[in-house]
């Protein structure tokens, strides 16, 4: 526009020196139409700069790694006359390993209702953003513009391919046992029970009257449950995009076969304080909170890499590295601690 300006005031100085130079009628009309022309472009092209209009189509709220991807801009001209010209800024940016917004523009001209498709950048897992930031309606001459509010931000999650761990662990067929047993909590009907006297509160039916009528004082039937074993799935939160790829699919591939079998189990991580992290995992929705929220922020490219030491309190676990940088640290985590093997079982 600065430009446009430019070349304008150039040529309203040739029009005024023309008009100095020669005293004929030709040049007083041309300086008053150099003069007189942009405000009469803005006035007739107005109508149809106001009624322009701009969405975004909703995007996928995930999709698969590599899946294509677009943005898609619809443009309401809502007139039957041309848009002389709208210009688009907008930015679209991986926030799980970036802040830089790489900044875009797009430039149309005699502009009807359209589609402006937008291709976004899905060869690596994370959070995609895409934010239209600012979109001016030009007249004819290029000279006034009005400003168009732009449509809400946009974000797609891209989720890593499901990648079997290399060498694949030997995975739980149930829940790890190996805790002993404890008291259901709130009562109700368990396999295994205890006995001991009653207390004020205990419910009448869980009294086993037999026993109390030979020992003459109430004696209780107390259910009891296992107390479940932990399993830690251990990852590290750092590194390059290729690495996170790599990292991520692994992930995946485990999360979903304990969620299918109905296997709680515990995603541990040092964070970027070097203090251990962890997210107890019972669900689906639980797994893919926490991948919301891991992809929400960005992911350093350095920290403390996870190690058996912080699995000290689990009953199984395995270290995930990404593909290529595999240790023998990594390797021995796929056999169950073995300090805690009472009550275990495994596939």
């Amino acid at each position: 526009m600065l430009k446009r300006w430019n070349k304008y005031l150039i040529i309203l100085a040739g029009a005024t020196a023309f008009y100095g130079i020669y005293d004929g009628y030709l040049s007083f009309y041309l300086l008053l139409l150099t003069i007189f022309f942009p405000f009469f472009s803005f006035f007739i092209s107005l109508y149809s700069m106001l009624k322009v209009s701009v969405s975004m189509q909703f995007m996928p709220t995930t999709v698969k790694k590599g899946e294509p991807v677009n943005a898609v801009l619809r443009i309401d001209t809502n007139s039957r006359l041309p848009v002389p010209m709208i210009t688009i800024k907008y930015f679209e940016y991986n926030k799980t390993f970036s802040t830089d917004k790489e900044k875009s523009s797009l430039i149309l001209c005699d502009c009807m209702a359209s589609d402006v498709t937008v291709h976004l950048d899905t060869s690596h897992i994370g959070c995609i953003y895409f934010a239209v930031q600012k979109i001016r309606v030009y007249d004819y001459t290029g000279l006034f513009c009005i400003p168009v509010k732009p449509p809400e931000a946009r974000a797609t999650f891209i989720l890593p391919e499901l990648t079997p761990p290399d060498p694949m662990p030997v995975l739980p067929m149930d829940k790890v046992g190996g805790k002993g047993l404890r008291p259901k909590p709130g009562g109700g009907f368990a396999e295994d029970y205890d006995l001991r006297e009653y207390r004020i509160g205990d419910p009448l039916n869980s009294i086993h009257w037999k026993l109390s009528s030979k020992l003459d004082e109430l004696i209780v039937r107390e259910p009891l449950i296992s107390e479940k074993g932990r399993l830690f799935i251990c990852i590290d939160l750092f590194g390059a995009p290729e690495d996170m790829d790599s990292t991520f699919g692994q992930l995946f591939y485990i999360a979903y076969i304990l969620i299918k079998r109905m296997i709680e189990f515990n995603i541990c991580w040092y964070g970027p304080d070097g203090q251990l992290k962890m997210v107890e995992i019972a669900e689906r929705d639980d797994f893919l909170k926490f991948v919301v929220a891991a992809f929400a922020e960005p992911i350093p490219k350095e920290g403390k890499s996870i190690d058996a030491s912080a699995c000290r309190k689990a009953d199984w676990y395995y270290i995930i590295r990404p593909t290529g940088r595999r240790n023998a640290d990594a390797a021995k985590t796929l056999e169950p601690q073995e300090e805690n093997t009472e009550g275990r079982r495994q596939a």
